[in-house]
């Protein structure tokens, strides 16, 4: 059963037992109102009749009083209104009727409850078809004074509400029930949007979205749905990505592999099954030992790739200068080999990292650059101290990038110009390499780039808590130095002039 379904039977009879109870205890409780005003009435109509009787029995003398009869003086002070509906009675001590309006008799048994102390009483009889109140008192002389009173029409009255009532909790029954099922329908009609959105969205559609302008319950759910969906579309967005790009690095990987590859198969197979004269057995060897080198080379910069990313490095203070002067020893070589130039200028700083992964960083920065350079182009390493951190940043003059291709150069494998790239002995993997050793510092790298203007690489590294309370003692040290050293001086060209 839907859940509708369930809240409308579930609703709908509480309503109408509320409403029924509620209307029945209403009708009963003005019935009673009724009731009760009615036998405080006939209580003083009873109470008047009583002492009428009495007083005008009182005034008379003992000779009048045997003279006159009951029913003579009850019409000395009574006049019956209505001959058919009887209203009062009197009887003797013994129970004989000395008195009545007419011949209607009502059974009651109220004569048996007076005594002394309760000396009135009334009684409810119903007789044939119609209802009578009976009030009956006891004089002091010993008669009973009774009056009776036709309530037919109260209980007539409930009834005919009571019919009436059952009208109307049918009516408002069935029009709260329609209003209950209108205003569910409003709001399944909501969850079911939502729910047709949840099957979209596990089939594959993941644009669904629910578009719900209420601000209760089932919107917030469904800005809840919204966001999760959001989320979710962006995490798988970023899975796909990375999929992608795992398939390019294999692709990519593959291909790297195969051309070195069949090199070295193909001039190890001519060495062998050919007679070849010494010249054309060192070309091949020079082909198998160059490919070779490019597969170790290939290998080291994939290894150094994932060590890079599983590394738990430790920050170490470096001096900027020192560092980035070995890293111009190391590749120096390299450099003089294609005829390029290197101008290294550093401010006095420190960097906080791995000495090793940092001159792995500007080493593989340098040789990307010689190899977009031509002969005769110059490299620039600059080193520069910030307020909180220093900048290192390497550029060429060599050919430039597409700024489309920026944001792909640290992809594994991936190469702006592929055939010059080989040519040059790169794989591919040094920017990669570059921006795990940046991630594992905390720092953060920017690249300028223009085709024909080169390539600008500038790394920000920032200083731990540590190494800023660290540089600012130095520097408090550095200056203590200097003042001392000014304050000597003072004292030696004050001593020479007194001399």
């Amino acid at each position: 059963m839907r859940l509708s379904w369930k809240i409308f039977f579930i609703t709908t009879p509480i309503f109408v037992l509320f409403l029924t109870f509620f209307g029945l205890w209403m009708i009963q409780d003005n019935f009673n109102d009724s009731l009760d005003r009615e036998v405080e009435r006939c209580m003083v109509e009873n109470q008047m009749f009583q002492n009428s009787y009495e007083l005008t029995l009182h005034s008379l003398s003992d000779e009048q009083r045997a003279q006159a009869s009951t029913k003579q003086l009850v019409e000395s002070f009574h006049r019956r209104d209505d001959e058919a509906g009887g209203n009062a009675r009197i009887y003797s001590e013994d129970g004989e009727v000395l008195y009545q309006d007419n011949a209607l008799a009502v059974e009651h048994s109220i004569a048996g409850k007076l005594d002394e102390e309760h000396n009135t009483g009334y009684e409810i009889v119903r007789q044939g078809d119609e209802t009578y109140l009976v009030v009956q008192a006891s004089c002091d002389s010993g008669e009973r004074i009774e009056t009776t009173k036709n309530i037919t029409a109260i209980y007539a009255g409930r009834s005919a509400m009571y019919a009436r009532y059952q009208i109307g909790v049918l009516i408002v029954s069935v029009l709260v029930g329609g209003l209950i099922l209108l205003a569910l329908f409003l709001v399944m009609r909501n969850m079911q949007k939502l729910s047709s959105a949840t099957r979209r969205f596990a089939t594959g559609r993941y644009d669904a979205r629910v578009k719900i302008g209420s601000s209760d319950e089932i919107g917030r759910l469904a800005e809840d749905f919204n966001w999760m969906a959001n989320t979710m579309n962006t995490q798988m967005e970023q899975l796909q990505n990375e999929v992608t790009r795992q398939e390019e690095f294999t692709a990519a990987f593959a291909h790297e592999l195969k051309t070195p590859l069949t090199s070295i198969i193909g001039y190890a197979d001519t060495i062998r099954q050919m007679e070849l004269s010494p010249e054309e057995t060192d070309m091949c060897a020079d082909y198998i030992f160059r490919q070779g080198k490019r597969l170790q080379s290939l290998s080291y910069k994939l290894l150094d790739l994932t060590m890079a990313g599983r590394e738990d490095i430790l920050l170490r203070e470096i001096r900027a200068g020192d560092l980035l002067h070995e890293v111009e020893r190391t590749v120096l070589p390299s450099l003089l080999e294609k005829q390029l130039t290197i101008q290294t200028e550093a401010q006095d700083g420190y960097i906080y990292g791995d000495r090793d992964l940092l001159i792995s960083l500007f080493v593989n920065l340098i040789d990307n650059a010689r190899k977009a350079s031509d002969p005769g182009k110059r490299i620039r390493v600059v080193g520069v101290r910030l307020p909180d951190g220093y900048a290192v940043s390497v550029e060429d003059e060599g050919r430039g990038i597409p700024p489309e291709e920026l944001s792909r150069i640290t992809e594994a494998f991936y190469m702006v110009d592929k055939s010059r790239a080989r040519k040059e002995g790169g794989a591919g993997l040094g920017l990669a390499l570059c921006q795990k050793i940046v991630e594992l510092h905390q720092a953060v790298w920017q690249m300028e780039s223009a085709p024909g203007a080169g390539l600008k690489v500038t790394v920000r590294f920032s200083y731990p808590e540590e190494g800023r309370g660290r540089r600012r003692s130095r520097d408090r040290r550095r200056t203590r130095l200097q003042k001392t050293g000014r304050e000597e001086k003072t004292d030696e060209r004050s001593a020479a002039q007194r001399i």
